[in-house]
């Protein structure tokens, strides 16, 4: 079973556990704004990057805009033999709505091969 949870949980679970902060979303929307310390892994990606995340070391939040595809993401996992997932109710927008930081960029701000269109499936 996934567990949901609430920004603040999150928060709590980041100061006090081993927490990797899973962003699933696009590249655009991450670029855009991020949560300080995430790890970034778009979900069209997840499926060729299984290998970059041990799936016994630490406990996953997983987090996108609102919350749908983090869920999505965590069902992957889960069916992948990852354990300790949560997901991140009301993703980065309930985040915001709390007013915990997030990094905000422009696209003129971010490196060029960090803006390239990466083709789906392609880490």
């Amino acid at each position: 079973m996934i567990k949901e949870i609430s920004v603040e949980e999150a928060i709590r679970m980041l100061k006090e556990d081993n927490v990797i902060l899973l962003d699933v979303r696009t590249q655009q929307e991450y670029y855009k704004e991020h949560v300080n310390g995430s790890r970034w892994i778009p979900m069209d990606q997840l499926p060729y990057r299984l290998h970059e995340l041990n799936k016994k070391a630490a406990i996953f939040a997983c987090f996108c805009r609102t919350g749908h595809r983090s869920f999505k993401a965590c069902e992957f996992l889960k069916d992948n033999g990852f354990e300790n997932l949560y997901n991140v109710k009301g993703g980065i927008e309930a985040w915001k709505q709390a007013g915990f930081e997030i990094v905000k960029n422009s696209m003129e701000d971010s490196p060029s091969h960090l803006i390239d269109n990466v083709p789906a499936g392609r880490p």
